[in-house]
């Protein structure tokens, strides 16, 4: 998935990026469904261009955001065991 010399703090930077761009893609897509006229003036293919960035936005950011979503998940199991284990040594 990734190379073994990147750090966790590496890859999270990677996936936010991932997360901007995507969501970038989702916006400039919705800019020219608002803004613009390319649906009418190319038709279906200018549907299609839209669809597209709008679907690959989304694609590229979901994947990002559910692996950042389990590591916050993991890093608070840890600290809950951490604290566990603190409050049973007292």
């Amino acid at each position: 998935m990734y190379y073994e010399g990147m750090k966790d703090q590496d890859v999270r930077r990677l996936m936010f990026l991932i997360i901007v761009v995507g969501l970038s893609l989702v916006l400039y897509g919705v800019y020219l469904i608002a803004f613009t006229d390319t649906t009418t003036a190319k038709g279906s293919r200018g549907i299609l261009t839209i669809a597209g960035l709008i679907a690959g936005g989304l694609f590229m950011s979901l994947p990002a955001k559910i692996y950042l979503t389990l590591q916050l998940m993991k890093a608070n199991d840890e600290a809950v065991k951490t604290r566990n284990t603190q409050s049973n040594d007292n």
